[in-house]
């Protein structure tokens, strides 16, 4: 018996990108001195602060305890405030995550262009596809 899940298996195919990926990124992020969902974690704060921790699970697509655990981590490097308003934390950017920031943006913009580069025309193609279909399963 022959399995045909290498190539077709929309679990096992989208893994095996975002663990390639994430080896790549890692490099990329490497300027942070963190993995780089911190940084993506801090830029959607950059977007828009403060913003509950629910706010950014949703936004981000991490588990509620996940984003928390990271929002500790990054309030302890004083990049952050975390305050509670009834049963929900709040997050909030210092004026210390700034240079954070800078870094985090450039290094996104790097990875960006690696990737446009590498995946030519099919990035925008692959992004717009993942982008609808993750809604779609989200929406289960």
């Amino acid at each position: 018996m022959s399995h045909h899940f290498y190539e077709t298996c929309a679990y096992f195919t989208a893994a095996r990108y975002m663990r390639t990926a994430e080896v790549v990124a890692n490099k990329f992020f490497e300027p942070t001195g963190m993995r780089p969902a911190y940084s993506y974690l801090m830029m959607a704060m950059e977007d828009q602060h403060p913003q509950t921790v629910s706010q950014l699970a949703e936004t981000l697509g991490y588990e509620r305890s996940s984003l928390y655990r990271m929002a500790q981590k990054l309030a302890k490097m004083g990049y952050i405030s975390m305050y509670l308003e009834g049963k929900s934390a709040t997050i909030d950017l210092l004026p210390a995550s700034a240079p954070f920031l800078k870094t985090a943006n450039q290094c996104l913009e790097a990875w960006g262009s690696f990737t446009t580069d590498k995946l030519g025309t099919d990035k925008p193609a692959m992004t717009s596809l993942l982008t609808t279909n993750d809604e779609k399963l989200r929406g289960l």
